[in-house]
């Protein structure tokens, strides 16, 4: 993995602002697959300050272990925006701030190649990485298992804004106990 993807080295300085991303998709690979939700959150001085959450009409119909998965339906997008006018405005609201993403390579990987790689100069934090390191006696870490862990009840996971959320807490908890990335 290359240094795009390190954990951070330093807690935010003032004013700092990063943004919780998370992507929902119809497979697994950016190269072959479609995005169909994108969420990002963004915080400055550890508080949220703005969201943006959208729906992407996919070219080729949602597959049903997807709509399983996700609860996002074919119905749900057949009025969406095109990816291209979509990530207009992810690449604006984004800019040059930190990204923060559970599983960072999957979610990082789909924003580049939809972006013509309009994020190459930013850092990325990966919370499975430090999730690892904060809490290495659960069982895994998954997004769920950490966010159940530090008391997130709630359900709504493999939803962008939900993810999104959870994933800035998880970040915002590494923060808290200022370990060494």
């Amino acid at each position: 993995m290359n240094s795009l993807f390190e954990a951070i080295q330093e807690k935010p300085k003032e004013g700092q602002k990063f943004v919780a991303v998370d992507v929902e998709t119809t497979g697994l690979s950016p190269l072959t697959s479609e995005l169909i939700e994108v969420s990002a959150i963004k915080y400055e001085n550890f508080h949220k300050v703005e969201t943006y959450t959208s729906f992407i009409k996919p070219v080729e119909p949602i597959p049903q272990k997807i709509t399983e998965l996700t609860g996002i339906t074919n119905t749900m997008v057949k009025d969406a925006r095109p990816v291209w006018e979509v990530m207009q405005e992810v690449i604006a609201f984004i800019g040059n701030c930190t990204i923060v993403a559970h599983n960072a390579p999957f979610d990082v990987s789909f924003l580049q190649v939809y972006s013509n790689n309009s994020f190459s100069k930013n850092k990325v934090v990966d919370t499975v990485k430090l999730g690892r390191k904060m809490y290495p006696q659960l069982i895994n870490h998954k997004l769920a298992t950490i966010a159940h862990h530090i008391g997130i009840r709630e359900t709504g996971f493999h939803r962008a804004e939900f993810d999104c959320e959870c994933c800035a807490k998880i970040y915002l908890e590494y923060l808290k106990q200022g370990k060494d990335a």
